[in-house]
């Protein structure tokens, strides 16, 4: 195990609107505020969802898909959106995984793709640290992973 700490530079707060690609947004957020080192957490809702599933047998992800139905709820809650943000070289990279549920009390989530579109409303709660957290290709997991 391996760790690093960072002082708290400041607390960003944003929303995101009807239609906005959670995960797209999440990154534009950071990279208006010259994220180099990130925390965040999401709550609010979607009407259409993609998440993965990292299978390390293949070394790939799967990525799973949710949209309304006749039978189905009309949008998902977010019940947790957690993750990181850091640099691969110079992109911003940001690690998320997301937990939603329907109507019914239907649980779904995975890693956090691009695809989750709002509606009607998230809100963002981002740490930004003082510091510098970068990811490293890991060429036998195929994964980018934290160089710590």
């Amino acid at each position: 195990m391996r760790s690093c700490s960072f002082p708290l530079k400041e607390i960003v707060v944003a929303r995101f609107e009807v239609g906005e690609d959670l995960l797209l947004g999440i990154q534009q957020v950071a990279i208006q505020h010259d994220v180099k080192a990130g925390m965040f957490t999401v709550i609010g809702a979607v009407d259409q969802a993609h998440y993965g599933f990292y299978d390390p047998r293949k070394k790939s992800y799967t990525t799973l898909k949710w949209k309304p139905n006749t039978d189905s709820s009309p949008a998902l809650e977010i019940l947790s959106c957690v993750g990181n943000i850091a640099r691969l070289d110079e992109e911003v990279v940001v690690h998320a995984h997301i937990t939603l549920s329907g109507e019914k009390g239907e649980i779904m989530g995975g890693h956090l793709l691009e695809g989750c579109r709002v509606n009607p409303t998230a809100e963002l709660t981002l740490l930004i640290g003082e510091g510098v957290l970068t990811r490293k290709r890991n060429e036998s997991l195929n994964l980018a992973l934290l160089s710590i």
